[in-house]
């Protein structure tokens, strides 16, 4: 058992992955799952226990409907879902909202990912990692390097600043569908996953986004902020035990 001090009003960068290094994400279906579960699951007031199918699909399809009753456990402001991990930035907006929401979302996932393909045991390596954002240069990065994630399935250099063909490089971050990226660009989400763009707003459009992706991925532009960014402050703890 572990403590983390979560806040209301903080910034976590969550992820985790399979165990051994497996596939938590097998073809399409999966990914639709895990998205539309992290919308369900982010909702004090989502009753989804007894795991009836039906429940679920009414919830989904009238969520237009029912967004007035939603209170969210967390502002989701990025993800990107890859094969064998998940990387998710979020601010928690209620009490205990980051575990909560965190627990649901796993729990809920491995039991319909070991249904669905006929295996037992634990899906995921642990319980999730967490890194508290604190300063402005960190929350202004984390979006990006969750969004670039997905160059892993052609080009892992990237994580070394080496990509060779930004237009191709852009070409299938445009394609990869299971992610923020797409939200960012300015399209319309299957669901109202991401309900914070704070960065987005900043960045006013989408050329700077463009331009505030490659500039970490290419390492050959000015940074996007200065390197004495203020700090997004500590504010009130709240002991949370996972």
């Amino acid at each position: 058992m572990r403590k983390i001090c979560f806040y209301n009003d903080g910034y976590y960068h969550v992820y985790n992955r399979g165990v051994d290094l497996r596939r938590i994400f097998m073809d399409e279906m999966d990914y639709r799952r895990f998205f539309e579960s992290m919308y369900l699951f982010n909702d004090s007031n989502h009753k989804h226990r007894s795991g009836r199918e039906v429940d679920r699909t009414l919830k989904l399809s009238a969520h237009e409907i029912l967004q007035l009753d939603r209170e969210p456990l967390v502002d989701i402001l990025s993800y990107c879902l890859i094969p064998n991990h998940f990387h998710i930035f979020l601010r928690q907006v209620q009490d205990g909202g980051v575990s909560h929401f965190l627990h649901g979302l796993g729990m809920g996932y491995a039991k319909y990912f070991n249904l669905r393909h006929k295996r037992t045991g634990s899906l995921f390596e642990g319980a999730y990692k967490v890194v508290h954002v604190k300063n402005e240069a960190h929350y202004y990065h984390v979006p990006r390097y969750i969004h670039l994630n997905a160059l892993d399935e052609i080009d892992p250099k990237w994580r070394n600043g080496l990509v060779d063909n930004w237009e191709e490089a852009m070409e299938f971050i445009d394609s990869y569908r299971w992610s923020s990226h797409h939200t960012y660009m300015g399209r319309e989400q299957l669901l109202p996953v991401v309900e914070r763009q704070d960065l987005l707003d900043e960045l006013q459009d989408v050329s700077n986004y463009e331009k505030y992706l490659r500039e970490w991925a290419g390492r050959n532009t000015m940074p996007y902020l200065p390197p004495d960014c203020p700090s997004l402050g500590d504010g009130p703890k709240m002991p949370v035990t996972e």
